[in-house]
């Protein structure tokens, strides 16, 4: 039986780099082949192609490079039987999102992965990680998903939750889509492989600012905030949507100028319900975007996305609050 072959894509972060045992600095890799080395038992069953994107921390990461990552996938698509990007895991949701819409309708797995620690520490996360990631990327599935040890998550519901190496990544508000132990268990509501056209749509709109409410916000600041002239906004409301009515005016004025307003929850497992109260159906009613259950992350990369795709207020709001792939579940 050949063996999967396998891409991977490495854009940084702390999976890529060693401790220099005269300095005590850690530094990046001198080459990835590097990284063969520390895993060689998943040579027996893998062939592994690597490919340099950058190699830049997760604070570095912008809109271009979810673009480069995803040129080089379509580029590489039709000789790999799936993908793993290695990737710092401070903005990994940001791009798993990204990267989920960039790149529709899969036939194969797009693995992202990290670590905490350099692969050549003791007790590293990153060698696990790397070897859970190779093995996803060879299952029946066919999304992009994050995995950070047994656990693999919807790369459009992921959020980084602690600087752990047992529970870096969390996905509040949708259960794993397989989870590895003794055999793994493959669940039934995730993608499955099967002969699908990708359909690459590469561009992000990155005029796109977020606001998170909290008492006492002066409405200057607000003010400021249209002044920038956004393309878009995210804001993080209380609860399941609820503002104060102070704001209105100010929401009105945003929806005046045609800069689509996203609302999501500042809830870890929140959902935005505009029809709960009667405060909240005037935001409807107004031309708010419900995010329902998106979680901040995603919302940010899909407006950024729907952006791009069209300049039609009508269009962006049924294109935010459908879901695309899998981000968001309605109520």
């Amino acid at each position: 039986m050949p063996r999967s072959k396998i891409a991977v894509l490495y854009v940084g972060g702390s999976i890529g780099m060693i401790r220099n045992r005269r300095s005590g600095r850690i530094e990046q890799l001198e080459s990835l082949s590097h990284i063969h080395r520390f895993i060689p038992e998943a040579q027996r069953d893998v062939s592994l192609d690597f490919h340099t994107i950058s190699n830049v921390g997760s604070s570095e990461i912008t809109p271009q490079h979810w673009i480069e990552i995803t040129e080089k996938i379509k580029e590489l698509y039709a000789k790999f039987d799936g993908f793993v990007v290695i990737h710092g895991t401070n903005t990994m949701a940001y791009t798993a999102s990204a990267l989920s819409f960039a790149l529709q309708n899969l036939s194969k797995p797009i693995v992202l992965t990290g670590s905490i620690m350099p692969i050549d520490e003791l007790g590293s996360d990153a060698r696990m990680n790397l070897a859970y990631a190779l093995q996803t990327a060879q299952l029946d599935l066919a999304e992009v998903c994050v995995v950070l040890g047994p656990r693999v998550l919807r790369g459009s519901r992921v959020k980084k939750a602690d600087q752990s190496i047992l529970k870096t990544f969390t996905s509040p508000r949708y259960p794993p889509l397989a989870e590895f132990d003794a055999a793994v268990d493959l669940h039934h509501w995730r993608t499955v492989k099967r002969k699908r056209n990708l359909v690459v749509k590469a561009n992000f709109n990155p005029n796109v600012l977020s606001i998170t409410l909290h008492p006492g916000m002066p409405m200057h600041y607000f003010d400021l905030v249209l002044a920038a002239k956004p393309d878009g906004i995210v804001l993080r409301a209380y609860g399941q949507g609820m503002l104060p009515e102070s704001l209105f005016p100010w929401l009105r004025q945003a929806t005046k100028q045609n800069i689509p307003v996203v609302i999501v929850s500042q809830l870890l497992k929140g959902t935005i319900d505009l029809h709960l109260y009667r405060k909240q159906l005037a935001l409807e009613q107004m031309g708010i975007i419900s995010g329902m259950d998106m979680t901040y992350e995603c919302a940010v990369t899909k407006l950024m996305w729907v952006l791009a795709q069209t300049k039609n207020m009508r269009r962006v709001r049924e294109l935010m609050e459908k879901s695309l792939v899998g981000e968001l579940t309605h109520v």
